[in-house]
């Protein structure tokens, strides 16, 4: 099942997947990507769970009209407008990966907390250095097209690791797609402006009162698990749990089976969860 959810930023695409009763999982992709990059690990996640899977504006099949609109903050927005839309569904576990992963963080120390179940977090964003190194690459880098446009395929072939499964293979395909669409190219831009943002940040995570999963690809170029990652086990509740997995910036698209291994666990019983060895 489709349904078009009215936001700020254009109208958002969401797919259902999974039995009307079972518990709701929202599932939230990365800069750029749409939601069949989830594609490898969603029949088994939606065997269990009423599967709600987001593109985001401008990405798969929502809009954008205004492309320089988008933003970090302004993705935080769009998905509480979706878990508006979910009139069903009294709470959720949020899975995000990289922007996505801030996004999740956001709604639950937000002021939609209380529908949020638990959290699985996926290399997200939101726990690199604020500095003007990384201020200059968000805004003179990575948010100009004209310099992003030569990079996105680059990156994608480090951030998307080996490859070697059909859903990485198709996330790439629709990466290099990326510079031969401006509309497209400005999002992904605008979201990466968006880092250097003053108003960019998490509010306080180590207080974040649900249970928390945190998944982190030790071969990430785009957040490194040596940074990024240290930081954010630091930063994150005492209670989380967290996994350095042998993959690169999307566990579930390189991975999928341990990242199935994980998580599915985790959603089982996400208070009594220990992660396997990797």
């Amino acid at each position: 099942m489709r349904m078009t959810v009215p936001t700020a930023l254009g109208d958002i695409a969401v797919r259902r997947e999974g039995p009307p009763g079972a518990p709701a999982l929202l599932l939230l992709h990365a800069n750029p990507g749409d939601g069949r990059d989830y594609d490898a690990v969603l029949p088994a996640l939606a065997e269990e769970h009423r599967t709600y899977v987001v593109d985001w504006p401008g990405y798969g099949d929502s809009a954008a009209p205004d492309p320089a609109l988008v933003s970090p903050e302004g993705l935080v927005e769009a998905a509480e407008r979706v878990l508006d839309a979910l009139e069903d569904v009294d709470r959720v576990t949020v899975v995000g990966n990289s922007v996505g992963g801030y996004v999740a963080c956001r709604l639950a120390e937000g002021a939609y907390a209380e529908r949020i179940a638990g959290l699985v977090l996926v290399d997200p964003a939101g726990f690199t250095a604020r500095n003007a190194l990384t201020r200059w690459f968000c805004r003179g880098v990575m948010g100009r097209p004209a310099v992003a446009r030569r990079l996105v395929v680059p990156l994608a072939r480090a951030y998307l690791g080996r490859r070697s499964t059909p859903s990485a293979h198709a996330t790439f395909e629709r990466v290099r797609g990326l510079p031969d669409r401006p509309e497209r190219l400005a999002v992904h831009c605008a979201i990466w402006r968006g880092f250097a943002d003053p108003g960019f940040g998490l509010t306080d995570p180590a207080a974040l009162a649900v249970p928390v999963l945190l998944l982190w690809g030790r071969r990430d170029p785009v957040v490194p698990a040596f940074l990024d990652g240290r930081r954010a086990r630091r930063s994150l509740p005492p209670h989380t749990v967290s996994a350095l997995l042998p993959t690169a910036h999307e566990p579930y698209n390189e991975r999928p089976d341990l990242f199935l291994r994980h998580t599915l666990a985790f959603l089982r019983d996400p208070r009594a969860f220990t992660p396997r060895r990797s």
